[in-house]
Formats: structure tokens, C-alpha cells, sequence
């Protein structure tokens, strides 16, 4: 048996067992009875996949995510404009300088 052969034949073998092990793994999940989901992701109760924003529906968590994306939002701007108020003001001071 030449190296190729038995190279090929371990090729195979291999992807049998990965085949194998997909499959045990999906008819494991569609036996758990548990419907795809998400989390809240304030509180982590389950909520469907569909939800946006990834709250549930207490209010207490539509509050907190309300100001978790508006700070966001806001760090989101700085994260840009500082660097750039930066970049002008070394412009500007290379331009007197010359």
C-alpha cells in the first residue's frame, strides 16, 4: 500500500467520524425539547430570537437597556470625534508653525 493510499484512507476515515459526530450532535439538540432562543440581556431570562432590542418585557430591563445604548451611542461619537478634534489641532499647529 502506497503513502498516498494510505493518506486517502485516513482522509476518509476522518470525515466518517466528523459526519458522525455532527449528526449524533444535531438529533442530540432536536431531542432536548428546548426551542431556539435569546437572552434578555439585562435579567437572562429566555426571549424569543426575533426580539430587538434583547430585552424582555419587564420595564425595569427596557429602562436599563435604554440607557445602556443611548451611553453607548454617546461613547461611540467620542470614540471618533476626540481623535479627530486631536488631528485638526495637529494640523493646525503644523500650519502656524511653517
Amino acid at each position: 500500500m502506497s503513502r498516498k493510499d494510505t493518506i486517502l484512507r485516513a482522509a476518509q476515515r476522518t470525515a466518517k467520524e466528523a459526519r458522525e459526530a455532527a449528526s449524533r450532535k444535531s438529533k442530540r439538540r432536536e431531542n432536548s425539547g428546548i426551542l431556539p432562543h435569546r437572552h434578555c440581556s439585562i435579567c437572562w431570562k429566555p426571549i424569543t430570537l426575533e426580539s430587538m432590542p434583547p430585552v424582555c418585557s419587564n420595564e425595569e430591563c427596557e429602562d436599563s437597556w435604554k440607557k445602556k445604548d443611548k451611553s453607548r451611542k454617546r461613547l461611540t461619537i467620542m470614540m471618533y470625534f476626540f481623535p479627530a478634534f486631536a488631528i485638526l489641532l495637529l494640523i493646525m499647529n503644523i500650519l502656524q508653525q511653517s
